[in-house]
């Protein structure tokens, strides 16, 4: 009995040994990049059924890989081209990887000639000020990144920034368990492993950020309550301000990785123009005796892009109005702001067309 006992005492040691050698060697211990407790999707390859809000029957593949990057640039940072940044609009979390607008972006310049590697490293809620965060912690960490250019897709998060959970703006937990976990996450080769598995049953799951305001179990009422833009600007003048410093210190982020910023307006697609009159999409739920439909989110969006664009001529800065010149409708929207494949097609088409031609220049 002490023999046997010996024996798979020093057999499970071997086994114990060998595990923490291989965790070492192929895990980011040492080797790889540090990202210590940043939120930040990694190895992940997950499968999405999107059924109840795109389409019956439909599964989605999302990937990200090592470095936390979304797209097809052949593993070499070096390769990038044109970084995008942006939140859940950008990410576009579940929509396939050949169907966000930034993957069909890359695809519209490989077809017309231009090689240009478009790279996605927006994460969902991130703000103006997420976006700064990313850059201090985690792309400037990246290995021969050096893009020519970062395409900022901005706005919609910024809105909110103040009231809406800062977690990804932060790009690590307050919380100390939590940031050992995401040190683990971040590490070990076995956990990356264990998640590919975990990615490889379908999810059916969707995010507090999706589906909020849904498209297809909304209902659309005429607006009859109407935003004064002045007072409206004046009252939130503070937060427009402190956007527009965001705006300045996320420029010289993006500079100082030696790339040129380009920024791009964001839409909203819960309003509409039917019949000559403005209508909004709203839940059952919303609806009682005493709402009234306004429009006040989509002024205060029209305002924050204002301040883009506004930026954008005072640092003499190219940016995309996307926001006020793009051909979207509401049935290119699955909830408030994410498109389905046929707008992010639309976005990709009209971010080609103007960006070539700045290119051409």
């Amino acid at each position: 009995m002490q023999r046997i006992t010996r024996v798979i005492s020093i057999n499970l040691g071997l086994i114990i040994g060998a595990l923490v050698v291989a965790e070492i060697v192929f895990g980011n211990w040492i080797f790889g990049p540090n990202y210590s407790v940043l939120n930040v999707p990694r190895n992940e390859t997950r499968y999405f059924d999107v059924s109840e809000f795109i389409k019956p029957g439909k599964v989605v593949v999302y990937t990200r890989d090592q470095y936390g990057l979304r797209g097809n640039y052949g593993s070499n940072p070096a390769n990038i081209d044109v970084l995008v940044i942006g939140g859940s609009t950008t990410n576009e979390r579940f929509l396939d990887d050949r169907e966000t607008w930034v993957a069909q972006l890359q695809e519209k310049f490989n077809a017309a000639g231009n090689d240009l590697a478009v790279t996605n490293a927006a994460i969902d809620g991130q703000s103006t000020r997420g976006h700064i965060k990313a850059f201090d912690l985690w792309l400037s960490k990246i290995p021969k990144l050096k893009p020519q250019y970062v395409i900022g897709y901005l706005g919609i998060n910024d809105v909110a920034v103040g009231t809406s959970v800062r977690k990804f703006d932060e790009m690590r937990s307050p919380n100390v368990f939590r940031q050992m976990r995401q040190y683990i996450m971040n590490h070990s080769v076995f956990y990356n492993q264990f998640r590919r598995i975990r990615g490889s049953f379908v999810a059916r799951r969707t995010r507090l950020m999706h589906g909020t305001n849904a498209q297809i179990t909304g209902v659309w009422m005429p607006v009859s309550e109407w935003t004064d833009p002045e007072i409206l600007r004046s009252n939130i003048s503070q937060k427009l301000d402190d956007y527009k410093r965001r705006l300045q210190v996320l420029s010289s982020r993006i500079k100082r990785l030696g790339a040129e910023p380009i920024y791009i307006t964001q839409p909203r697609g819960d309003y509409r123009f039917f019949k000559g009159e403005l209508e909004t999409l709203v839940q059952e739920n919303q609806v009682t005796d005493d709402f009234v439909p306004s429009d006040a989110s989509l002024v205060q969006m029209s305002l924050f892009n204002e301040v883009t664009l506004a930026f954008c001529r005072e640092r003499e800065l190219y940016c995309i109005d996307l926001a006020g010149n793009i051909d979207l409708n509401s049935s290119d929207f699955y909830d408030a702001v994410h498109t389905l494949p046929s707008g992010s097609t639309k976005i990709a088409d009209y971010i080609f067309t103007h960006f070539r031609r700045y290119l051409k220049q």
